[in-house]
């Protein structure tokens, strides 16, 4: 069996800055064929932050809904937020396809390009909840909130002064990312890293922005789904009433020269308590394509 495989770079137009991902398209016809360990195999063969396989609907029907797959080189997760915008580019500007949605193992994900910007949108899978247990760190004296945005993927938010402290972040404070037990009961389940920020002001569009680091079982060059519960967790702390929307721009992987530039726009729900909806974007870029065999 061969597929074919497109590499692009996540949340940047820079070729070779961004977060990488590889999209691997599987024809309908030997989608029964792929087994789980061998989709395992191959995103541990790329050693990527994420690998997407694509399912290709049969030749001649529709492109609107399409399931992905994504993996870790260690593990399938339900819901990744740059292999989602790296997949959506790849349908909507690399094949053109009029794709509405891509299908995660965490639910359906509406997808489009933004007529302005040409930015990919994506609105993102939520069961935001903030957990009982916080964590400290050598580098702040706050006690960091653990946060999940959906069951399975959940970060500890650990708040820093400034930029010469971020620059010293060098771990994740859970220590083992694969350690769900500081989450509370019923939401054990994924990984756990850790997402710095420093407060950085305000653009000129009236985004707050943040400068961020995220380290798992190695540090992540841009995260949409961290940046996802990163936005969702700031939108509850800002004072001002009502839903929104918030709207927040993360600068992320300037220390690994790789610059992420992610947006997430956060509305509340009615009563300013809760959250509706995220809506994660970006841009992306192709490098490179070619074939693999199973």
């Amino acid at each position: 069996m061969k597929l074919s495989f497109t590499t692009l770079d996540a949340f940047t137009t820079t070729p070779y800055a961004g977060n990488a991902v590889a999209i691997i398209s599987v024809p309908a016809s030997e989608k029964a064929a792929l087994s789980q360990s061998q989709k395992q195999t191959i995103a541990r063969e790329f050693n990527l932050s994420e690998v997407v396989f694509l399912h290709l609907p049969s030749p001649g029907a529709s492109y609107e809904h399409i399931n992905i797959d994504i993996f870790t080189s260690m593990a399938e997760v339900p819901f990744a937020g740059h292999p989602t915008i790296g997949a959506s580019y790849y349908l909507l500007h690399q094949l053109g396809k009029d794709t509405k949605a891509v299908i995660t193992k965490s639910g359906t994900i509406p997808i489009e390009i933004d007529s302005l910007t040409g930015l990919v949108k994506a609105v993102i899978p939520q069961a935001f909840h903030i957990h009982r247990k916080t964590f400290t760190s050598d580098l702040s004296d706050l006690h960091h909130p653990i946060v999940s945005i959906v069951k399975g993927m959940s970060f500890i938010l650990a708040v820093l002064p400034d930029l010469e402290t971020l620059t010293r972040a060098s771990e994740n404070l859970n220590g083992d990312t694969a350690d769900n037990s500081p989450l509370d009961k019923g939401w054990q389940e994924g990984i756990v890293g850790t997402m710095y920020l420093v407060a950085q002001g305000i653009d000129r569009f009236g985004r707050k922005k943040y400068r961020t680091r995220m380290f798992a079982h190695r540090e992540d060059p841009g995260t949409g789904s961290a940046s996802s519960a990163l936005g969702a967790w700031l939108a509850l702390q800002e004072e001002e009433a009502g839903k929104g929307p918030f709207r927040y721009v993360f600068t992320q992987g300037i220390e690994m020269g790789k610059r992420n530039d992610i947006s997430v726009e956060v509305t509340r729900d009615e009563a300013g308590t809760g959250i509706e909806n995220i809506l994660l974007s970006g841009p992306a870029v192709k490098v490179m394509e070619g074939t693999l065999e199973i």
